[in-house]
């Protein structure tokens, strides 16, 4: 007998007179898998309970393992109104009972969505979320009308040992435990009425650590309820007040929309960059109800993020220890978000296959966001979750004309994106003299001291080769003084402390001449001082054809920088045969360059030289 078919039998005759849908074992131990993607997601359900409440304070508090900074415990605080106690029947029915049952809910409204109301929906999210944390928690409630708190614990180990789904009756009690009561007499003193989750032994924590409980989740929450905390609702994640993030970056009452203040290794950067707010519109949707048709719309705000928005400092691009909080958002949430009752729900991150228009999101696409946010009413177009963390959109969504427009706009954002950041690039390229930073920086490496003794020659030879050219327009200067002022009186000595300055500093400057023919060199490299002068031939169809060739983009001449510094560097100083090497090759470099320079724009219609413009480039 196969082994699976003879376990099943023997379970068969264990409870062969259990009728129960539900086994209590299985069932707690499968719920506690029941899709929570992390410990925040999870006390969202907490947290939006208490605020459907009225509450407008929310404190999450936790009480630490004995020496340690890990939690053992978490407790969610509110000034709601309290759970109450109705009589039914002339009997006491306490609506703790109904708020920890899975799926106790007044809202079962699957056939009516147009009475739908607020966040809550399936009635699992108080016992779900929690279970899914911890083993056993309690909730402690009590109205204006109560005198003391009362108080459900839910113990699954409980349950299963009893093989019950039976819920314990509720206590009375007047002094909480002391974690939460300190939490209460400092917060909450002159409050009437709330409810307090405490899970009691937490076993599935994201985040282990209060500091990194406080690092990921306060961020998170800070996202998630934005506009709640926006409008008044007050959030504390153990003692710190959390203050809102639009994640779209354009809501000013938010943090880091106007500036972002960030800090690397102690050092504080302001970086100022706005993100660009697009035009919001609104999604229509035909919402069908108790024999009515009601048109019902879902909101669609969309912004884009500059290059380096998402840097600490700006001048700089966001990696590693230069990403700020805009980055983490941005690339954590690189796809469409999707906001239910103004509440984060998900982050669409792949497109259904069976959608009508569709795209593959790139990093690019991180840097602008697309926010849909849609009523509750909702729902069923939007295939919400039960743990109402994941949307599964229907057929019908993705398969209408707004649809595709979204698509659409999804593509042009990220056309701008690419765009904004090619004319990043070539900016920098322009302003910052890419070539010439990259040389430099090699230098370090190429003139270290240390090297070979062949090195140490030839910085020698050039050092005195560059001396040599400085003396000669030293020479040139007092000449051109003598004839200038009609005078032989010049102090050569005079001219050379004025001079030398100029030329001490290490730098590299690209120049162009017009006084050498087609025929001579494209370029040629002249030291003086600590200065290289890098000549380019105007003549030469290196620069005629090529250099200011329109299709010759800001990156192709940096580029060619880099080739000429290299052939340059390595002709300075050399000496003898070397040096005869270099005088013969580099005349018959250029003269290959100039003729195969002809028949490249010419194969390829690369621009008739007679309309080409020739004049410096920037």
């Amino acid at each position: 007998m196969h082994p699976e078919l003879k376990a099943q039998i023997e379970l068969i005759k264990e409870k062969n007179t259990d009728r129960s849908f539900i086994d209590p074992a299985n069932f707690f131990e499968s719920e506690r898998n029941s899709g929570y993607k992390n410990t925040g997601n999870a006390l969202y359900e907490i947290i939006d309970n208490s605020y459907e409440a009225n509450a407008e304070k929310i404190f999450i508090v936790a009480k630490n393992k004995s020496n340690t900074n890990k939690p053992e415990s978490i407790a969610v605080i509110d000034n709601g109104m309290g759970m109450p106690v109705e009589i039914v029947d002339g009997k006491e029915k306490d609506y703790l009972h109904t708020a920890c049952k899975i799926g106790g809910t007044h809202r079962a409204s699957a056939n009516k969505p147009l009475k739908r109301k607020g966040y809550g929906r399936f009635g699992h999210g108080l016992p779900k979320s929690s279970i899914s944390q911890t083993r056993s928690f309690t909730v402690y409630t009590r109205t204006e009308n109560d005198k003391s708190w009362r108080a459900l614990k839910v113990d699954i180990d409980e349950l299963i040992k009893d093989k019950t789904t039976n819920l314990p009756e509720v206590e009375k009690i007047e002094v909480l435990p002391n974690y939460i009561q300190d939490c209460w007499d400092k917060n909450f003193s002159n409050e009437v009425s709330g409810t307090i989750v405490a899970w009691n032994t937490l076993d599935r924590m994201t985040w282990k650590t209060d500091v990194a409980l406080q690092d990921n989740l306060g961020w998170r929450i800070a996202m998630s309820y934005w506009r709640n905390i926006k409008s008044g609702l007050q959030i504390s994640l153990l003692g710190r007040i959390i203050k809102p993030i639009d994640p779209l970056f354009i809501d000013k009452n938010c943090q880091h929309v106007e500036k972002c203040v960030s800090k690397i290794d102690g050092k504080s950067f302001t970086n100022e960059i706005k993100a660009i707010e697009y035009q919001s519109w609104t999604w229509p949707f035909e919402v069908h109800s108790e024999g009515k048709t009601v048109t019902i719309d879902a909101d669609v705000r969309l912004s884009r993020f500059p290059s380096n928005f998402g840097s600490k400092n700006s001048e700089q691009r966001p990696l590693g220890k230069n990403r700020s909080i805009r980055q983490k958002i941005m690339q954590e949430h690189n796809g469409i978000l999707i906001y239910r009752q103004g509440r984060y729900i998900d982050c669409l991150r792949h497109i259904p296959s069976e959608a009508s228009s569709s795209r593959v999101f790139k990093p690019y696409d991180s840097n602008y966001k697309v926010e849909i946010n849609f009523p509750s009413s909702l729902d069923e177009a939007f295939g919400i979750s039960t743990n109402k963390q994941y949307v599964n959109l229907p057929y019908s969504t993705v398969n209408n004309k707004s649809w595709d427009r979204l698509m659409k706009e999804c593509t042009e954002l990220y056309n701008d994106v690419e765009d904004d950041f090619a004319d990043r690039k070539l900016e920098q390229l322009k302003n910052a003299n890419a070539a010439v930073q990259a040389i430099d920086e090699a230098d370090k490496v190429l003139t270290r001291p240390g090297g070979n003794p062949d090195q140490e020659h030839k910085k020698q030879r050039l050092e005195e080769l560059a001396s040599k050219n400085l003396e000669k327009v030293i020479d040139l200067e007092v000449e051109r003084r003598k004839k200038s002022l009609n005078t032989d009186n010049v102090d050569k000595e005079k001219v050379r402390a004025e001079i030398t300055p100029q030329y001490a500093a290490p730098k590299r400057m690209f120049e162009f001449e017009d006084d050498k023919t087609s025929t001579q060199p494209f370029f040629r490299i002249h030291p003086v001082g600590g200065v290289r002068y890098y000549y380019i031939n105007k003549n030469h169809n290196f620069h005629k054809k090529i250099w200011i060739n329109p299709n010759t983009t800001d990156f192709m001449r940096e580029s060619m920088k880099l080739i000429i510094s290299a052939i340059g560097e390595a002709s300075l100083g050399a000496t003898d045969e070397a040096k005869r090497w270099y005088f013969t090759e580099m005349d018959e470099w250029s003269k290959n360059l100039h003729i195969t320079t002809d028949t490249f724009v010419e194969k390829f219609d690369l621009n008739n030289s007679d309309d080409l413009d020739d004049t410096l480039p920037n």
